[in-house]
């Protein structure tokens, strides 16, 4: 088995982390809701607006999907990793969002560091992030949300799976199609 299909030690430590974090939090503590925010703002965000490339847009869906965890802290359940049962609710978001407007539109371009000492360096490497972006922007929607979970966000194949309703076997061929369809973009 390679490391996609097994949780590696670290999001298991992180998993049991959100869940004394979750667990305090529904008795009462708010800094047990608050970490989880911490820990995951970012990293949402950026989910979303893989599916909708306006980053206000994309913070507004990511703070409702906080919201509806706070809100209906009842529902999630501690056999499933907060972090897969967050980007759920937050892909769920997304695709609202996105029926409502009639569009899908993923990302093309971030925003940029200034570093003047490794310019050159910086030049390359935002030439090679473009077209990265460029050909994962070519792909179909299923592949992007693959590769940006699997490769990206470093998500084992069940939690994938779960956040894109598709069974294990179906996301391994899903990932394999998207690496596929990617590299040849690429060459």
């Amino acid at each position: 088995m390679n490391g996609k299909e097994q949780m590696t030690e670290e999001q298991k430590n992180r998993s049991e982390i959100d869940k004394r974090d979750y667990e305090s939090f529904l008795k009462g503590d708010l800094s047990g809701f608050e970490r989880l925010v911490l820990r995951y703002k970012n990293s949402l965000i950026y989910f979303i607006h893989r599916y909708i490339k306006d980053i206000t847009m994309a913070e507004d869906l990511a703070q409702d999907a906080f919201v509806e965890v706070y809100v209906h802290k009842e529902r999630y359940r501690l056999d499933v990793s907060f972090k897969t049962y967050l980007y759920t609710i937050g892909r769920n978001k997304a695709v609202d969002y996105i029926r409502k407007n009639s569009r899908l539109i993923f990302v093309d371009e971030y925003p940029e560091e200034v570093d003047e000492q490794e310019l050159e360096n910086k030049v390359i490497h935002e030439e090679e992030k473009k077209k990265l972006h460029q050909a994962l922007k070519g792909l179909k929607k299923e592949y992007q949300a693959a590769i940006t979970l699997i490769d990206l966000e470093e998500m084992t194949y069940a939690q994938a799976a779960k956040i894109l309703n598709k069974t294990e076997v179906q996301m391994k061929v899903l990932i394999h199609r998207a690496r596929k369809s990617l590299a040849k973009k690429l060459s």
